[in-house]
């Protein structure tokens, strides 16, 4: 008996163990390969064609007064009325009285000096009838003595009658200079003014040549812009015909219409870039418009419309690609090409060649463009 658990047990473990193998092998999950499947990208296009399109150039710029002036006095005296818009900020038309001062002795000046105006014509007068007495008193003389006395100048009283003269020309014009020294005394405004800054009030005593306000004109503003030099030659520089301009500040959702009227002349230092001179008219409304006013020093955008460029394609910028290339859908597959960019513009570029009339631009992305690769087009574009 022990000889047979010795040799029949490790037997039947055997069996088992192949019978056990088998049934588990009989078991197993048999996977099956299959080809890979072929994975084509869908894209979205643009269709292009030629045509002719206004450039834009886009820009920030700064509001600048395009005339600004210190008003001095140019007579002295006490303020004595103050106009009720000489405040800072106030507007105020050409023409207008903005302060008056104490007039009194500038009268008294113009009394005296037409009082001295009368005497100088009284004693011209004089001395006229002194010529006729002269010249009649020279006939007598002649006719008593003929070889007496010539008729001289000074026998004629010529040199009187010009000093006579001379003497009402000075009066003359110390009436009129005293004349206008009164109307000095009244201050009015040389043209549509802002007021920048007020330094005298109601009371103040003002000398000849004191600084009473800042004004600015504000019949015209302008903005200065800095622009790349390659921007230039499509730009019209002229006072009444330049390029036009939409000028947008960021404090108040209004547009206002200028022009490019000059170019400073000069580059700035590291940037390299232009200074460009636009023009704006009536910043304020004052012809009666109810639109918000442009402020000085405020930062602003800048829109202008430069030349116009024929025969070439417009498209997103966004769709130039890495080393100004183009992604073209080409009968199913992708050709990279490159593109000549004539203009570019801050959301859009013009391309003069790699583009063919009636060429799809592709719009998508693509993880890895490989040269050839095969596409297809979303549902809905035309094949």
């Amino acid at each position: 008996m022990r000889n047979f658990v010795k040799i029949v047990l490790p037997l039947c473990l055997i069996l088992g163990g192949a019978f056990g193998f088998k049934y588990f092998k009989s078991k197993e999950v048999k996977v099956t390969r299959k080809p890979p499947q072929k994975h084509v990208a869908l894209v979205e296009t643009l269709q292009m064609e030629p045509a002719t399109h206004e450039t834009f150039i886009h820009a920030m710029g700064t509001v600048l007064a395009d005339k600004e002036i210190i008003l001095k006095a140019r007579v002295s005296g006490e303020v004595i009325w103050v106009s009720p818009k000489f405040v800072q900020g106030g507007l105020i038309r050409e023409g207008e009285i903005l302060l008056r001062l104490d007039d009194s002795d500038y009268k008294l000046e113009v009394d005296k000096a037409r009082n001295s105006l009368n005497k100088a014509l009284a004693d011209l007068e004089i001395e006229k009838g002194q010529q006729l007495i002269a010249r009649e008193e020279l006939k007598l003389i002649t006719q008593i003595s003929p070889e007496g006395v010539g008729p001289t100048d000074l026998a004629l009283r010529k040199p009187q009658l010009a000093q006579a003269r001379a003497a009402v020309a000075s009066a003359r014009n110390d009436l009129e200079k005293a004349g206008l020294d009164l109307k000095r005394t009244r201050i009015r405004v040389p043209f549509n003014a802002l007021i920048l800054e007020k330094n005298v009030d109601l009371g103040s005593l003002v000398a000849s040549q004191g600084a009473l306000t800042t004004l600015v004109d504000v019949t015209k503003y302008r903005v200065e812009a800095q622009l790349p030099l390659d921007r230039l030659p499509l730009l019209k520089v002229d006072e009444t015909q330049g390029s036009p301009a939409r000028i947008r500040s960021q404090y108040a959702d209004h547009e206002w219409e200028g022009r490019v009227v000059r170019i400073t002349g000069k580059t700035t230092g590291q940037s390299r870039l232009a200074g460009v001179i636009i023009e704006v008219p009536d910043p304020l409304g004052l012809k009666g418009d109810s639109r918000q006013k442009l402020l000085l020093d405020d930062h602003v955008e800048i829109r202008i419309t430069g030349q116009t460029v024929e025969n070439v394609y417009a498209l997103p910028r966004s769709l130039v690609r890495e080393n100004n290339t183009l992604w073209i859908y080409n009968s199913g597959h992708l050709k990279i090409r490159p593109a000549d960019i004539v203009w570019k513009e801050k959301d859009r570029v013009f391309i003069r060649s790699g583009i063919h009339p009636g060429d799809r631009v592709i719009a998508s992305d693509l993880p890895v463009p490989v040269q050839g690769m095969e596409l297809a087009l979303t549902p809905g574009e035309g094949s």
